[in-house]
């Protein structure tokens, strides 16, 4: 039939009104309606345009599309042409499109069982021929009619299907004997029997043998042992590869062969609805292998692949799947009450199940699953339904697939503890741990089983690890750390009981206890270890416990400022043994003590194979950097660190002080915007329940943020907050002892910036003139001053700090140099000293003395010269840290300082001053701080008595009708540079 021709003469006479389809605006008789017509009568829409323009579709396709168009027919008024109705028993899709030999086997073997003539038939084939789709389309006509049949699919090894003794005959004659005695009873007395053989066949690694005990094929085999046996009446179907042996078998022979590369494309476009090239995309992919083409066609429409677990690439699937499944269902989700019937895999835990990429599997297999998201796969009906039928054996492979998998990414590297922990393999968690200790952060979700483990070695190991996870995250009052630590109290071992009283002097230091810390570490379980000064016995409990006793000590030493002590106690040979944890101590003592150098190198080598400690090295280096003046470089180590913690699973209040020092970072680089996001970001992740001197700090350092925006009025709010969390503070009274008096400080600066009219950002002119503000910031910054304690390090920085507000907010300029010339001699590295300078520098100005400011301006570039040359060496993919580098605020300061000073000199160009201060301020970095730069040029050259006509040699038209002087000038500046 011409289709194309037909549907062309009918919509030619359709009426021009006719009534309007179902298919909504789709023109009656056109393409888009007869698809939506051939869904609503339940055909294959996709098959529409292959049947009208290359009558290629299935028989069912075909007569519901004759029908839709003698609808058309009726109403145009022109005849229609009958359609070649099929044979009565029409072959399925599969058979129909792809050869007339599978076509003639199916119809031939099931006319014969109807007619009840028991046929018996041998149908052969290489692999990928057909059988398979064969027989299962047999079964399934039989499985419609009612008809009994029994199925046997018999390949590789065979002795434990047929419950063949493994000693069944020594002799080739009891060997044939127990073969075919064994087949025997695969036979069914009645009904139909269908067998599928390969080519290899084994008895317990025993060839098949014939009646005569001759060695023979497989398919010579089956016909003897199968069909040879077969009563009177049972109907035979025979699929085998190899027809070699069944040349004088008294039984009907066809030989099939896989589909042509034709009708294969045929087949997929019929099928799929897939144009030309997509179908020879697919088939490049499948090969001409009917198995896998059928698979293919019947997982894009969810069919219930009955063949998944005969094809090696989908049995794999399978096997991967069912058991990720059951994994998913061990591993614990907060956020789901109850695993999902069929959740979604990460592509990179379905690679590591299977042993090969997802994207290795030819297109039949991967057409088994459903993209759940990006990276993520869904198992199709097909696998799910064949989950039940996967043997224990086969999954339990694919979780040790996992378990060995080390290139999984940080968010699934738990799939590895569980999937251990599903094969009960107790001692591989704990090797897998000792490989990993990082990833203990899995082992509470499964502590309750682990410590049911039985005594010994394997327990006290995994009670270890979960005790170092909670003492890393500072959880020392986990009910699970208490329960570990209990119970390695318990143990035998002096070195055991020696490494839990280590910990529990840590939990001390942690809460501030610092005498329970001592007494824990004179207990004799551990002094013993301490004066021991190498342990003979090499026990690794002992090793450690001396190890991390060292470094309780360092922290004591650390907290009272014997900063000696600290160093001599991490010094120590034995630290050697406490690993990274111990070299992030060395590089937290030598940043304490000033030595850049040394602590940068101890900090860069923890290894990122402990991510945990490796974050916290990189917060530490970020603190670090941010000291010495490069806030960009400290941004990006902080940020790594952040992205670390996330990663490894840190514990939000870690995350909340990265966040927060992230803040300060961007504050100082003027990114204030992003700065106030994250120190906002970084108090909503904090329980307001939780440790409220935490909260405080972080509520502190928030108020540099505020005043830098000129929120006085929030910094005070978020200062009050601040210091009533920490008066209540009944644990770590030292560290909330000094948090309070940097609050107290803060809360001064927001008098300071308050009685200074501007915001708390360089470049910041120190006070000019007095007021009851600056008077009460003064009296505040000075009883600070005098309670500070002179140790350690921090105290001596917030020293600083104090000493150069205190100049600010003094508007006697000899007093405030005076401040100036004390935090001289508290600055202890160049950075520290440009900013004593430039502060010292201000005051002179604020004097009227330009001479001695720029004595100063000089001294405090040298100081900047010195800082560069002393940068620390940049991390990797890191630019060497240079100028522009260097903190972008202090440098504006230090600019608007030295054009002051410069337009004080009556003699001076101002033109050539202010195309100097343009040029400067071409470096990117600085342009937060342009605006306050123009802003204190403007207002030193309105003091000049030439101003006006400097301003308008610079700026002709400016608007002195309109704005004053310094106004005019830095309003043109700023335009001019594109501000807005």
């Amino acid at each position: 039939m011409d289709w194309k021709a037909l549907l062309a003469d009918l919509r030619a006479h359709l009426p021009p009104t006719g009534p309007a389809g179902s298919g909504g605006r789709a023109q009656r008789g056109s393409l888009r309606w007869l698809e939506r017509e051939m869904r609503r009568v339940g055909g294959n829409p996709a098959s529409v345009r292959n049947i009208i323009y290359r009558d290629v579709g299935t028989a069912a396709d075909k007569a519901a599309l004759h029908a839709l168009l003698g609808e058309l027919a009726a109403e145009a008024g022109r005849p229609l042409p009958g359609l070649d109705r099929p044979a009565a028993d029409p072959a399925p899709p599969e058979l129909d499109l792809l050869g007339r030999s599978k076509k003639r086997a199916y119809r031939q073997f099931l006319a014969g069982v109807r007619a009840g003539r028991a046929p018996r038939l041998i149908v052969s084939g290489p692999p990928g021929s057909g059988k398979t789709v064969l027989t299962d389309q047999i079964a399934l006509a039989l499985t419609r009619a009612g008809t009994p049949f029994v199925r046997h699919r018999l390949s590789g090894e065979v002795g434990p299907l047929l419950n063949l003794p493994r000693d069944a005959g020594r002799t080739y004659a009891e060997q044939s004997a127990a073969q075919h005695a064994a087949a025997r009873a695969l036979l069914p007395g009645s009904g139909v029997l269908l067998v599928q053989v390969g080519a290899a066949l084994s008895f317990h690694g025993a060839a098949p043998r014939d009646t005569q005990a001759s060695r023979v094929s497989a398919a010579r085999w089956a016909s003897q042992a199968l069909l040879g046996a077969l009563p009177a009446g049972v109907a035979a179907l025979l699929t085998v590869e190899e027809p070699a042996g069944l040349e004088d078998v008294p039984v009907e022979h066809i030989r099939i062969q896989p589909p042509t590369a034709a009708e294969s494309r045929q087949y997929l476009m019929t099928r799929l609805g897939v144009n030309r090239a997509e179908a020879e995309r697919l088939l490049s992919e499948t090969g001409r292998h009917l198995d896998r083409l059928t698979l293919l066609v019947r997982a894009h429409g969810d069919d219930a692949a009955e063949g998944a677990l005969h094809d090696p690439d989908s049995r794999m699937l399978a096997e991967a799947t069912a058991a990720l499944h059951d994994l998913h269902a061990l591993i614990p989700d907060r956020n789901a009450p109850q695993p999902p019937a069929v959740p979604a895999f990460p592509d990179a835990l379905l690679t590591a199940a299977l042993g090969r990429p997802v994207t290795s599997l030819p297109a039949h297999a991967r057409a088994l699953l459903r993209p759940a998201g990006p990276g993520t796969w869904q198992a199709g009906p097909a696998l799910t339904a064949s989950w039940p039928r996967v043997g224990r054996a086969p999954r339990e492979s694919a979780l040790r697939h996992v378990a060995m998998a080390d290139g999984l990414p940080p968010d699934l590297s738990g799939a590895r503890v569980h999937a251990l922990v599903a094969l009960h393999d107790w001692p591989g968690v704990l090797s897998l741990l000792g490989r990993h200790p990082d990833l203990a952060r899995h082992l509470p979700a499964v502590w309750g089983a682990a410590r049911g483990q039985p005594p010994g070695t394997v327990r006290d190991g995994l009670a270890r690890a979960l005790a170092q996870h909670f003492a890393g995250r500072g959880q020392y009052s986990h009910p699970q750390m208490r329960d570990a630590l209990f119970m390695l109290m318990e143990s035998d071992s002096d070195g055991v009981r020696a490494w839990t009283r280590v910990k529990l002097a840590e939990s001390s230091l942690e809460t501030g206890n610092l005498e329970a810390a001592r007494t824990q570490l004179a207990h004799p379980d551990v002094a013993g270890l301490l004066g021991d000064g190498g342990d003979r016995t090499r026990d690794p409990w002992r090793l450690s416990a001396q190890a991390e006793a060292l470094l309780v000590q360092a922290a004591l030493a650390r907290w009272d400022g014997h900063l000696d002590e600290a160093r001599a106690a991490v010094a120590d040979p034995r630290v050697r043994h406490g690993g990274p944890r111990a070299q992030l101590w060395r590089g937290l003592i030598d940043k304490d003590l000033g030595d850049t150098p040394g602590a940068l190198s101890a900090l860069r080598s923890v290894p990122a194979s402990s991510p945990l400690l490796s974050a916290r090295a990189r917060y530490q280096e970020g603190d670090l950097l941010l000291r010495l003046g490069w806030p960009g470089p400290a941004l990006t180590a902080l940020t790594d660190a952040l992205a670390r913690l996330e990663a490894a699973g840190g514990t939000a209040e870690e995350q909340a002080r990265v966040t927060a020092r992230r803040a300060t970072a961007l504050r100082r680089l003027g990114r204030l915007d992003e700065a106030l996001v994250s120190a906002v970001r970084a108090g909503a992740l904090l329980d307001p329940a939780g440790d409220s001197v935490l909260q405080a700090r972080l509520l502190s350092e928030r108020i540099p943020i505020l005043l830098a925006r000129q929120d006085v009025a929030g910094a005070l709010l978020v200062a009050a907050q601040a210091t009533g969390l920490l008066r209540h503070a009944s644990t770590r009274t030292r560290e909330a002892s000094y948090r309070e008096r940097r609050t107290r400080y803060r809360a001064a600066l927001c008098l300071l910036s308050r009685g200074l009219g501007r915001a708390y950002l360089f470049p910041l002119r120190g006070a000019e003139a007095d007021s009851p503000h600056l008077r009460e910031a003064r009296e505040r910054l000075t009883g600070l001053l005098t309670a500070t304690p002179l140790a350690p390090d921090r105290e001596r920085l917030l020293r600083l700090d104090m000493l150069l507000s205190l100049a600010s907010a003094d508007p006697d300029a000899g007093r405030a140099a005076r401040h100036c010339e004390e935090a001289l001699g508290v600055a202890a590295s160049p950075y520290e000293l440009m900013q004593v300078h430039t502060a010292r520098a201000d005051a002179h100005l604020r004097a009227g003395q330009a001479e001695a400011a720029l004595a100063d301006v000089h001294r405090a570039h040298q100081a900047l010269r010195r800082t560069v040359s002393a940068a620390p060496p940049a991390g990797e993919a890191e630019a060497p840290y240079t100028e522009v580098a260097l903190d972008p605020g202090l440098r504006a300061q230090l600019l608007t300082v030295e054009a002051r000073a410069g337009l004080m000199d009556p003699g001076s160009r101002p033109d050539a001053l202010v195309r100097w201060v343009r040029e400067q301020l071409c470096d990117a970095s600085l342009q937060p701080f342009r605006a306050g730069v123009w802003r204190d040029v403007g207002e030193a050259l309105a003091t000049r008595p030439d101003a006006e006509a400097c301003l308008l040699a610079l700026h002709p038209d400016a608007p002195l009708d309109v704005l004053t002087v310094a106004d005019a000038f830095t309003t043109a500046e700023r335009l001019a540079a594109g501000d807005t």
